[in-house]
């Protein structure tokens, strides 16, 4: 008696990608890690009041977060100054 049996290769899906739909692939990989990096580090963030200068606490119309680009400045040089520092991530 003979039996027949077939052997199932299991192939990866990218061997079968040309270089533009596997730059496609990566690139959208990238992207996905990027936002999900993004996702991860806004989450990590104390809330911005809105309304309030997130540096000087001024009151300012409802949309705004900082009253001026030098506020703005101090509070991203101070923010990047913490990090180096380890105090945030």
């Amino acid at each position: 008696m003979t039996s027949t049996r077939t052997l199932n290769v299991e192939r990866d899906d990218s061997e079968r990608l040309s270089a533009d739909d596997t730059a496609t692939l990566r690139e959208a990989e990238f992207l996905q890690a990027a936002l999900a990096e993004q996702q991860l580090a806004a989450s990590r963030c104390a809330p911005v009041e809105r309304g309030r200068c997130a540096n000087c606490a001024e009151l300012l119309p409802p949309a705004w977060v900082y009253c001026d680009e030098d506020c703005r400045a101090d509070h991203e040089d101070r923010l990047a100054a913490e990090r180096r520092q380890g105090h945030r991530k």
